[in-house]
């Protein structure tokens, strides 16, 4: 897994388009305070083929989960957003601008660090 900076975290949004219209793979707890989140999304640099991508984020003290069969319905029209403030970081379903307002997502995932992985496409 590769760790993610604002800028980094910038330049991957826009390469996956914000993630908007993906579908939700899974949301896994790894321990109590570190959970991952795995999406199907279409990227840019690889003509817009699918791939999936993971988020790690560790330190996790806010999170707003859903229940596993309900991710294929979440609506994924306005994407992700990933939001680093200072040593705190989160990452949401929607477009927020801080951390305050993240909490706001229906899932949201709020700690001290996030990575990520890119995979094969699980669809």
């Amino acid at each position: 897994m590769k760790p993610l900076a604002s800028a980094s975290a910038a330049a991957l949004l826009e390469r996956i388009d914000y993630a908007v219209d993906c579908e939700i793979r899974s949301v896994t707890i790894l321990s109590p305070t570190s959970i991952a989140i795995r999406f199907s999304v279409q990227d840019r640099g690889r003509e817009f083929d699918w791939i999936d991508i993971i988020f790690e984020v560790n330190g996790v003290d806010n999170a707003h989960l859903i229940d596993e069969e309900k991710l294929p319905h979440v609506d994924m029209s306005e994407g992700i957003s990933i939001i680093i403030e200072g040593t705190r970081t989160g990452i949401g379903i929607g477009r927020y601008v801080s951390l305050a307002n993240l909490c706001d997502s229906p899932l949201c995932l709020i700690g001290s660090s996030i990575k990520y992985e890119e995979a094969s496409f699980s669809g």
